[in-house]
């Protein structure tokens, strides 16, 4: 009872995106890291110029861990305490009015454009974008598996493991875990507890930096 009383603090309630004004842009992406960072998913890849900010990932929460209250409730516990799962948080930012080219699977397709490439520069740089701009959370959660696994239903000592021919150059001489892990889906109501925190955090940013404006204010000479 007492862990399905804990469990349960992300909700569908708030919404996954937010705009703001270009001049808050670096403000908003410090938050982000910042809020990634207290929910124990520092930053794996900071890109400024892009707008994207992807963290390192965390296990979600399982009925081993009673003090875990950042799961969905006690059916993605639970899911979590058979599986092996975590999350992973991404940040985007992008211009409001932007609209990803449709691809209709008629035309060639020329891949990412070479570093600058006139398509590289043509597209939007958001350290010098000026407008108002989109921040977007996703979620994804990953599922660990051990490649080749028969599980018995009855009795877990029956439990065997496929052999796989091993090319050459694979083992790559370290003793790691064989786990893979592979997407199941997005944990929306995590997005939105995410984008309610940044929210929380940027009023808190922009209250601090008018209180430091109006005491320079105040303190400074008359002439």
């Amino acid at each position: 009872m007492c862990a399905f009383a804990l469990t349960g603090c992300n909700t569908m309630e708030g919404d996954d995106s937010m705009q703001l004004g270009s001049q808050d842009y670096a403000r908003a992406f410090d938050v982000c890291v910042e809020t990634g960072r207290d929910e124990g998913m520092p930053p794996s890849l900071a890109d400024r110029g892009n707008g994207i900010i992807e963290t390192e990932p965390r296990s979600i929460g399982s009925f081993f861990e009673p003090w875990r209250t950042d799961t969905s409730g006690p059916e993605q516990t639970l899911q979590s305490t058979v599986q092996y799962e975590r999350r992973r948080v991404r940040f985007v930012f992008m211009p409001a009015e932007f609209e990803p080219e449709a691809i209709d699977g008629k035309g060639p397709f020329n891949g990412a454009a070479q570093p600058d490439s006139p398509t590289d520069r043509a597209r939007f740089d958001l350290e010098t974008y000026e407008g108002i701009l989109e921040l977007r959370t996703r979620v994804f959660i990953e599922r660990g598996f051990v490649p080749g696994i028969r599980t018995n239903t009855w009795s877990s000592t029956l439990t065997t493991t496929t052999t796989e021919p091993r090319p050459r150059g694979r083992d790559d001489g370290t003793d790691r875990m064989p786990t893979q892990w592979t997407p199941i889906g997005r944990d929306e109501a995590a997005e939105r507890t995410m984008m309610r925190a940044v929210r929380a955090r940027l009023s808190e940013s922009t209250q601090g930096a008018e209180a430091v404006t109006s005491g320079q204010t105040a303190d400074a000479p008359s002439s």
